[in-house]
């Protein structure tokens, strides 16, 4: 937010009073007319100027352009690669102390607004740390091959020189991989073993300056220790922004389903490579896992390879199960369930079911959906496995009525 005057300007508009943060990170506020108006880098009770970037008959959209009351949560952000334009971390202005109070609110009033829930039961769960948490990352090549971040909402880059929010480990790959411009690559870092990966489409360029040990491709894989487990993670699959992320996850599951520990079979959806499949059941516990994708389907048979499961390579909508199930335990996209995959698992008519959400506004709407469907929802946690940024993950308990 390298735009942004904190100098208060009497000559300056009038300002905007920043009333509450939304899903997306935005500020609301009311125009003199009362049309709803967005912004981008402004904390509740500030007042504000905006730069209008996009407007609409009802509401309009803007960068904030200058603090005429600034809330004592600000701060400069922390980064320099941020300071300089950087859109991976467009929270670094909010004090991190105060960032999952804020994500917690904003899921309260979702769940208010959407669901229809008159007095949503919402808890504040923890946050990993707000530095060095990140094991795995996604840079661009500029036009000088040097890896780069994407600007805010832009195709314009800064120089990936560092990153505050990156497992160190990753920062000597920053340094020393050349890309072609505009190729994307995933670069990824194993906390318990040192190990790395980095794989990109090699029909849209080329990366050179990879150290011999590094694994190269969607095949090559490393491997990363949670709970006592061990995990094989694939340079296409996808994972957690860390190991503490995912260790709040399991912690998060379990407190949301005791039933969990006494469970017969559980369904884990959206499975990805067996996080809560190993993580959250007993070792006696049948599990069945659905998962779409070529890698982590792969990746979720080997982590279970002692176990009584069974691997279903199908998307969760088309899936059905004759099986008895106790608990469901979903973890989709940042779409949600959306209505054929709320179907697909009401289905099978389990009691108790968990939903991992990682958009709050999704996560309501998967709400209404499994209302229809037969699930109450009984509570909701609130984790930041993100801190610095907007993004906000749940974990919520739903029972069959």
């Amino acid at each position: 937010m390298d735009r942004v005057n904190t100098m208060t300007d009497p000559a300056s508009a009038a300002s905007l009073r920043a009333e509450k943060l939304i899903p997306g990170g935005e500020a609301l506020a009311h125009d003199a007319e009362g049309r709803v108006v967005f912004m981008r880098g402004a904390i509740p009770g500030e007042e504000v100027a905006v730069e209008i970037v996009q407007e609409k008959r009802d509401w309009s959209r803007g960068i904030v352009s200058q603090i005429h009351k600034s809330s004592p949560e600000r701060i400069e952000a922390p980064c320099p690669q941020r300071r300089l334009g950087c859109g991976g971390c467009d929270w670094q202005h909010i004090d991190t102390a105060h960032q999952l109070r804020h994500k917690t609110e904003i899921v309260r009033d979702t769940l208010r607004r959407t669901a229809r829930l008159e007095s949503p039961v919402v808890h504040q769960g923890q946050s990993v740390r707000p530095f060095g948490y990140r094991t795995s990352l996604r840079v661009v090549g500029d036009q000088t091959r040097r890896a780069s971040f994407r600007k805010e909402r832009s195709h314009e880059t800064v120089p990936a020189d560092q990153c505050l929010v990156a497992f160190s480990p990753l920062h000597s790959l920053l340094n020393s991989i050349e890309i072609d411009p505009g190729l994307e690559v995933s670069l990824r870092a194993s906390e318990a073993t040192g190990e790395l990966t980095v794989h990109w489409d090699p029909r849209e360029g080329t990366v050179s300056g990879l150290p011999e040990e590094v694994g190269v491709g969607r095949k090559a894989f490393l491997y990363e220790v949670v709970s006592d487990h061990r995990f094989r993670v694939s340079s296409g699959s996808f994972f957690q922004s860390g190991p503490e992320a995912a260790q709040l996850l399991l912690d998060a599951v379990d407190r949301a389903a005791a039933e969990l520990k006494t469970a017969s079979t559980v369904v884990d959806a959206y499975a990805g490579v067996g996080l809560f499949s190993v993580g959250v059941t007993q070792s006696e516990t049948r599990v069945i896992a659905i998962e779409s994708s070529k890698w982590s389907s792969a990746d979720c048979k080997a982590n279970l390879a002692n176990r009584d499961s069974l691997v279903e390579r199908v998307r969760v909508e088309n899936w059905r199960t004759s099986e008895p199930v106790d608990v469901v335990v979903a973890d989709p996209s940042r779409t949600g369930l959306e209505q054929r995959g709320a179907t697909a698992l009401a289905s099978c008519g389990a009691p108790v079911m968990v939903l991992v959400s990682c958009d709050p506004a999704a996560m309501a709407r998967d709400t209404v959906l499994m209302t229809a469907l037969g699930y109450a929802h009984e509570g909701t946690e609130v984790l930041d496995l993100f801190p610095n940024t907007h993004h906000i993950e749940c974990v919520t308990r739903f029972i069959r009525n």
